[in-house]
C-alpha cells in the first residue's frame, strides 16, 4: 500500500513537472519570437543593424544571472525580483530612449538642411537633385531618412507619398511643416526656396526658445530628481546603519506593502514634477 502511494505521488510530481516544462518551453519560444521581432523592427527604424539573436541571449543572461547574484549576496528575495522586473522592461525603455534621441537629432539638423536645400533651389537645381545632394553630403540621422526618401522614389513611390512616409517615421511638427510646404508648393506653385528659408528661420528660433526654456527649468527639474531620490537614499542609510530596525520592512508582508506604496507615490510624484516642468513651445 505504501509503495502504491509512493508511486502515485511520484507520478503526480512527474506529470506536474512535465506540464511545467512544456508550458515554460512554449512561453520561452513566444518570448524569444516577440523579443527578436521587436528588436529587429525598432533597430531597423533607427538604421541600427545588430544581431537580434545575440541581443536576446544577452537579455536572458542578464535576467537570470543578475537576480541570482543579488539573491546570493543579500539573501533577500525582494531586491532580485525588483531588479528582474526592471531588466524585463529595460529593452522597451532603451528602444524608446534611442528613438527619441534620434528624433531630437533630426530636429536639430532640420533648419540647416532646409537652408542648404533652399540655397540649392536658388542656384537653379531641381528639388530631387538638391535632396540627393543633401542626403549625400549631410550627416545622419537626417541624411539617412532623406536617402530612404530618395530610395522610395527610385522604387516608383510618388514624391508626395515618400515625403509623407518621412513625416510618419519622424513624428514631429517640424517634419510635417517641411512636407506640407513642399506639397503645397508642388501643387499650387510658388517660390519654394523662399518658403524653405523662412521655415528654416522659424524652426531655428523655435529651437532657441526651447533651449532657453530648458535652461531656465533645469534647476527645477534637478530638484525634482533630487526629491525623488531622497527617500531611496534615506532608506539606504537606515539599512546600512540600522539593519535590525529596518529588517521587518524587507522580510514581512507589512514591509512589502509599505515598499509598494512608496514606489507608487515616488512614481506619481516624479511624473507630476516632470509634467509641471514640461513647457510646449
Amino acid at each position: 500500500m505504501i509503495w502504491l502511494l509512493a508511486i502515485l505521488v511520484f507520478g503526480c510530481f512527474a506529470l506536474a513537472g512535465l506540464v511545467f516544462v512544456r508550458a515554460g518551453g512554449g512561453f520561452m519560444h513566444r518570448y524569444r519570437e516577440n523579443f527578436v521581432d521587436q528588436a529587429r523592427i525598432n533597430l531597423a527604424d533607427m538604421f541600427l543593424f545588430v544581431d537580434t539573436q545575440s541581443l536576446f541571449w544577452v537579455n536572458i543572461v542578464g535576467l537570470l544571472l543578475v537576480p541570482l547574484l543579488l539573491l546570493l549576496a543579500t539573501g533577500n528575495l525582494l531586491l532580485p525580483v525588483a531588479v528582474a522586473l526592471v531588466l524585463a522592461i529595460a529593452p522597451r525603455r532603451i528602444y524608446a530612449w534611442l528613438k527619441q534621441r534620434r528624433i531630437d537629432q533630426i530636429q536639430q539638423q532640420l533648419p540647416d538642411a532646409l537652408l542648404m536645400l533652399a540655397g540649392s533651389l536658388r542656384a537653379g537645381v531641381g528639388f530631387n537633385p538638391a535632396l540627393e545632394t543633401l542626403a549625400h553630403d549631410g550627416q545622419p540621422p537626417l541624411a539617412q531618412e532623406l536617402a530612404l526618401v530618395l530610395r522610395e522614389q527610385h522604387m516608383g513611390v510618388r514624391t508626395d507619398q515618400a515625403l509623407e512616409n518621412f513625416a510618419t517615421r519622424v513624428p514631429i511638427m517640424d517634419a510635417k511643416l517641411f512636407v506640407s510646404a513642399v506639397s503645397i508648393s508642388r501643387e499650387v506653385g510658388g517660390n519654394l526656396a523662399e518658403t524653405l528659408a523662412t521655415l528654416a528661420e522659424t524652426l531655428r528660433r523655435k529651437l532657441i526658445m526651447e533651449g532657453k526654456i530648458k535652461a531656465l527649468t533645469a534647476q527645477a527639474r534637478l530638484q525634482g530628481i533630487v526629491m525623488a531620490m531622497l527617500p531611496a537614499g534615506l532608506v539606504g542609510f537606515l539599512v546600512l546603519f540600522y539593519p535590525e530596525t529596518m529588517r521587518p520592512m524587507f522580510h514581512t508582508w507589512h514591509g512589502y506593502c509599505v515598499i509598494a506604496l512608496i514606489v507608487v507615490l515616488e512614481y506619481l510624484g516624479y511624473r507630476m514634477c516632470r509634467k509641471i516642468m514640461s513647457i510646449d513651445v
